[in-house]
């Protein structure tokens, strides 16, 4: 396999691979529809093109009948008129004696009164030579057109006629002559004596254009007439197309029939068809003959069955993707479901649960998710728990460092909590700011006792060990797999919003929100304690401080929570004394408003 061709269908691959299961579902009957659609519209196209042709060469065959009934009316006509012609009184004796004038008065009378006006009678002689042509006149009534002549008879049967032969259908024969306008068919027979000698010969003839302008009375045919070579020999005047031309397979089969032939020809911006024919005369052929034909009803049909087919695949594919996309989120729904608990308990929330919908397959591996994530919490509540107690007994022994500081980080997490749930923190986020604040004071290990418990005002080198803490806090924190919010708080929970506190002097916003909050824990509680260089405040006294100190060394917004929660903080701080705070000889504490 080409590596082109294996790299688009690595392509397709992958794009299949992560296309929802919905549309994995849908998509192969999608395909389905489509090539049904697409073979039932190539069949019905296939079979109305057929039926098409086959309407198109029943029309042909019965325009070819009327077309044929219309020559052998005139046949017949022509037959007719040859009896009344030879049999009339007189006319034997004339051609047999070669008077004209005879013959003129003896036929006259018959061509004006019963034969139409644009029949042409000829008579000749025993021995072919023409002695009378005459026809009705139409601009004057009873009048001719007469002309004698000794010529040769101008018709090609005429010798056939004369010498008594005669073929299967009678001794009269039919055929054309002239030329242009005046192409002639006609129909020639023998004139006998009372002897059955043959004395001589009538042709009766019309032009080709008047029997074609008869035919389009009749039956509103538009034809041209060609012979065997492909020559036009007269066409219809309402004809206004050009007729194709035929090579010589095509004629042939034209006029022995053996095959409808058809052009498609388009004439006033309509549709049309010019089909080709047997030209039959006296039951021979003589040639072809080309006839125009209406198209537009079968291009018609066809042109409103496709758009009913396509349109009726268009609605089965659209039923497809409308049912196909309800089942999908049938099916779907319970999945999505099972992927959004997955997401939830990605994030932490172990106590979601996926809704079990069915019993089937899909049902069962939810149930079997809702089993695993319950055992999940299980475990990581033991283990949280079992954190939570490692935390605080590592807070206890920082805090055993100095009997002044006993319980700080459990206090600092209680004002801390308040705190970040009245900044709007979520649940994870005060669970951060808990475990930060057991351990804020983790790096207080490597400061010496005799820094810690200094009764008096710290030296310079002393208070850079002290604030040394922060760094060493997170520096023995670096190994555990906590979040960034702890190490923010160990690291930054003296820095002061001013930009003046340590170990980085940051500034304002550049202090991390949870170090921001337990900073004000931190203070309150440091406060409210007894310090070696001096005895505990009261809540007041200490809130008072706390307020004072925002926008300087405390972030405003968070004291501005701080004052609006005073009374449950104070509460909390008050559960948390192990003793009424006293300050001297005061009274025990109060919460002002």
């Amino acid at each position: 396999m080409p590596a082109d061709t294996r790299a688009r269908m690595g392509v397709l691959g992958s794009l299949w691979r992560d296309l929802p299961v919905g549309r994995k579902i849908v998509a192969p009957y999608l395909v389905l529809t489509l090539l049904v659609g697409a073979l039932v519209s190539a069949v019905a196209t296939q079979q109305l093109a057929g039926e098409g042709a086959h309407q198109l060469s029943l029309l042909a065959l019965h325009e070819q009948d009327n077309l044929n009934t219309v020559f052998n009316a005139v046949e017949e006509r022509q037959l007719s008129e040859l009896r009344l012609l030879s049999a009339a009184d007189g006319v034997e004796p004339a051609i047999a004696t070669g008077n004209p004038a005879g013959l003129r008065a003896r036929l006259l009378p018959l061509i004006v009164d019963q034969l139409p006006d644009q029949v042409e009678v000829a008579v000749g002689n025993a021995q072919g030579h023409q002695l009378l042509s005459l026809r009705a006149d139409p601009q004057q009534p009873g009048g001719c057109i007469c002309q004698a002549g000794t010529g040769p008879m101008a018709y090609d049967r005429a010798a056939d006629v004369l010498a008594g032969r005669s073929d299967r259908y009678g001794s009269r024969f039919v055929g054309l002559y002239g030329a242009g306008v005046e192409r002639r068919l006609y129909t020639i027979g023998p004139v006998m004596d009372a002897g059955g000698a043959i004395v001589g010969a009538i042709a009766v003839s019309e032009t080709l254009d008047q029997i074609l302008a008869e035919l389009a009375q009749s039956s509103h045919l538009q034809v041209a007439l060609f012979d065997p070579q492909g020559d036009a020999l007269a066409s219809s005047a309402a004809l206004n197309v050009a007729v194709p031309s035929l090579d010589a397979r095509d004629r042939a089969a034209a006029v022995a029939g053996s095959s409808t032939v058809v052009r498609p020809v388009s004439a006033g911006g309509e549709s049309e068809a010019i089909v080709f024919v047997p030209w039959i005369l006296r039951y021979q052929p003589c040639g072809y003959v080309a006839m125009m034909v209406p198209t537009d009803p079968l291009a018609a049909a066809q042109a409103l069955v496709v758009p009913v087919i396509v349109g009726v695949c268009l609605a089965a594919l659209l039923l497809t993707v409308i049912v196909g996309s309800l089942v999908t989120r049938a099916i779907t729904s319970p999945l999505r479901e099972v992927l959004k608990a997955t997401a939830e308990v990605g994030e932490g929330h172990l106590e979601h649960r996926a809704t079990v919908r069915s019993g089937d397959e899909i049902g069962r591996l939810t149930a079997s998710f809702n089993a695993m994530t319950e055992l999940l919490q299980e475990r990581t509540s033991r283990l949280e728990r079992l954190s939570d107690d490692a935390l605080l007994s590592l807070s206890a022994t920082i805090d055993a460092r100095d009997r002044y500081t006993h319980r700080h980080s459990i206090r600092v997490a209680a004002y801390s909590h308040v705190l970040g749930r009245a900044a709007g923190l979520s649940r994870a986020e005060l669970d951060v700011i808990r475990r930060g604040c057991l351990v804020h004071d983790i790096g207080k290990i490597g400061v010496p006792d005799r820094v810690l418990a200094k009764p008096g005002p710290l030296e310079p080198d002393e208070l850079a060990e002290m604030r040394r803490h922060p760094v060493t806090g997170r520096r023995l924190l670096r190994g555990m797999a906590w979040e960034r919010g702890v190490y923010d708080i160990v690291l930054h929970h003296h820095e002061r919003w001013d930009g003046t506190g340590y170990p980085l002097q940051l500034m304002g916003e550049a202090i991390p929100k949870v170090a921001r909050i337990v900073a004000v824990a931190d203070a309150l509680d440091a406060l409210t304690s007894t310090r070696p260089y001096r005895p505990a405040h009261t809540f007041n006294r200490a809130a008072r401080e706390i307020i004072a100190g925002g926008g300087g060394q405390f972030d405003p917004a968070i004291v501005e929570l701080f004052a609006k929660h005073r009374a449950e903080i104070a509460e909390i701080w008050r559960s948390l004394q192990p003793r009424p705070a006293r300050e001297h000889s005061r009274p025990a504490l109060t919460v002002a408003s």
